[in-house]
């Protein structure tokens, strides 16, 4: 059996094999990073939207207990669900 480096034809082609190879990791290398970029952007964007929403659910507690002259164990006016209530079957 002829090795690549007793036949330099086909050295020079498996080398060319070797560089296609190549060329093709690293342009998927590329696109995994742009995809990671792109969903640590969408993180972020979440984690803002999140903070953004349970600034708004305290907000809307505080306003809550409020209306209800600052007794939290009394119902409010439509009935609320207390915070972290279990629903059993």
């Amino acid at each position: 059996m002829e090795s690549p480096a007793e036949n330099p034809s086909k050295a020079a082609e498996y080398l060319k094999e070797l560089n296609k190879i190549i060329e093709t990791q690293q342009e998927l290398l590329e696109k995994q990073k742009r995809r990671i970029d792109e969903l640590e952007q969408q993180v972020a964007k979440l984690y803002h939207e999140n903070a953004c929403l349970q600034d708004e659910h305290h907000r809307h507690l505080a306003t809550c207990r409020l209306q209800q002259g600052g007794h939290p164990a009394l119902p409010g006016p439509l009935g609320a669900i207390p915070e972290h209530a279990r629903h059993d079957k």
